[in-house]
């Protein structure tokens, strides 16, 4: 005999924990393609002087990234690293010691 309600509640895990996993790794992603703040023009607008560019030539470059989106990138996925690993130690009998 199945027991329905034990399958529901390990479906509804799984699909909870795989959705939160993604989302913190995307975000962590997000986080990385963070551009720097535009600096303000002469005349008070934040337009670039450089003619617009294609969006495949925008490259993010490492150097003007903030600080706090580094941090907050490398947290999402440490974070994400650590749901996975919590997952592996769930699904291995061996590890339960």
């Amino acid at each position: 005999m199945i027991d329905w309600a034990a399958f529901l509640s390990v479906f509804v895990a799984a699909l909870v924990a795989a959705c939160v996993l993604v989302g913190l790794y995307s975000l962590g992603i997000r986080f990385l393609a963070t551009p720097a703040p535009k600096a303000p023009q002469e005349d008070g607008s934040f337009e670039p002087d450089a003619p617009s560019r294609d969006d495949e030539d925008d490259d993010v470059d490492d150097l003007g990234r903030p600080r706090w989106a580094t941090i907050a990138a490398y947290t999402c996925f440490t974070l994400s690293a650590l749901g996975v690993l919590f997952g592996i130690y769930l699904i291995v009998p061996a590890l339960h010691g």
